[in-house]
């Protein structure tokens, strides 16, 4: 390995599907950046312009993901038929990866779930580190509905886990963003790989050091009123996914507000501006710039069961109504957690509706849901990503 520069180099491959890669990254690179690092990163999609916002420098890459239906939702089939281009997008990647890193030299490379970020690392020999929860990839299958396909569903899974397993081990460190059992948010899928498990190790889920700020004054800040119960609908995903979304619990946060709630929503549109609208006791915005204000804001959490959030979530005690994107079997498996972890309630995307979500609101306000909140909240807040994450890439350059 080259000596190391005056100012040290790192560059973070972000997965570009969704915002929550890019998102828990970004208080890595700011962490880096405040000890004197120079902060690089290669992403796609609407992770571009989110690092972009955020002040950094960001590499837009070919874009790779999954299929979709129509309406927004996962399609196996199409994300089968996609196979062909989607290769040739990572190969795309391996070498625009390639070029990035022989123009900049970095010291270090972090890899948040991207394969060809440790392909191309390794062919020019640059130490790494991989940040990442999803080992297993669960296919959305329903055993159930199509029994016949149960071992042979388990089988396909098996093998990408150990063949992705092969592409993970390439990483000099592993470092899950999940909690350890019996917290883990995303059970199914952290799933790790025998030969990788000397190298693996938790580190929770990556926040921002919580506001010193009390509910009424973060409130205060977002344009919410004082003295009612606050829900706040956080949406994520992909775009068509966020729209679909959006469509169904539009509505429902608006009656809710109509009905005596303090609501809080926001579209989870990062290039879109922060300018808050006001809709009766309702404040809706495309994009929050800092999400530590709607937790401590809130008092409940409506998610479409993305790891990070539900995470952050977690970290300031906030009871959750979760709402899996259809066909995702991550949000599905994460909102299932919830549930056992007493956290919150789930609710199938196709059964929302007024009733339901106030029944759902209703049970958790009355419930334990809130008390078990706050112990599980007090159970994680010794765990902080950002300091493990930051402590890895310095160990390998400077222990």
């Amino acid at each position: 390995m080259p000596a190391v520069k005056e100012r040290p180099t790192v560059l973070l491959g972000a997965c570009g599907i969704g915002l929550g890669h890019a998102g828990r990254m970004v208080p890595v690179a700011k962490k880096l950046a405040e000890k004197g690092w120079e902060t690089i990163f290669s992403t796609y999609g609407d992770s571009t312009d989110f690092c972009l916002k955020e002040g950094f420098l960001t590499y837009r890459e070919t874009e790779l993901k999954y299929g979709s239906k129509e309406d927004g939702s996962l399609s196996l089939k199409e994300t089968f038929k996609q196979a062909p281009r989607a290769f040739k997008a990572f190969l795309t990647q391996i070498g625009t990866e390639v070029a990035i890193m022989r123009l900049h030299r970095p010291d270090v490379v972090i890899s948040d779930s991207r394969l060809s970020t440790l392909i191309a690392a390794r062919l020019l020999g640059i130490p790494t580190v991989l940040v990442m929860h999803e080992f297993k990839v669960v296919l959305p299958i329903d055993e159930k509905k199509l029994p016949g396909l149960k071992f042979l569903k388990h089988f396909v899974e098996r093998i990408a886990l150990e063949v992705f397993g092969v592409g993970w081990d390439l990483a000099d460190k592993v470092l899950i963003t999940d909690f350890p059992p019996p917290m883990t948010v995303c059970k199914p899928s952290v799933v790790i790989p025998e030969f990788l498990r000397h190298k693996a190790v938790f580190v929770g889920t990556v926040c921002k050091p919580k506001v010193s700020l009390t509910k009424t004054e973060a409130r205060k800040m977002l344009g919410l009123e004082n003295g009612s119960t606050t829900v706040y609908f956080g949406l994520s995903g992909l775009p068509s996914e966020r729209s679909r979304l959006a469509e169904k619990l539009f509505p429902i946060a608006k009656e809710l507000s109509e009905r005596g709630f303090g609501v809080l929503f926001s579209h989870g549109e990062p290039s879109k501006p922060n300018t808050p609208r006001k809709i009766g006791s309702m404040v809706v915005y495309d994009w929050i710039t800092d999400r530590r204000l709607a937790y401590t804001a809130s008092d409940v959490f409506v998610s479409v069961g993305g790891q990070t959030s539900i995470g952050e979530a977690m970290r300031y005690g906030l009871p959750m109504i979760i709402v899996p994107t259809p066909n995702h079997t991550e949000h599905d498996s994460i909102g299932d957690a919830v549930q056992s972890m007493g956290l919150g309630i789930k609710i199938a995307f196709d059964k929302v509706n007024m009733n339901t979500f106030s029944a759902a609101l209703s049970t958790i306000l009355s419930d334990h849901c809130g008390s078990t909140a706050q112990l599980v909240a007090k159970r994680v807040e010794g765990y902080d990503a950002v300091f493990s994450i930051t402590r890895a890439v310095e160990g390998l350059i400077f222990d």
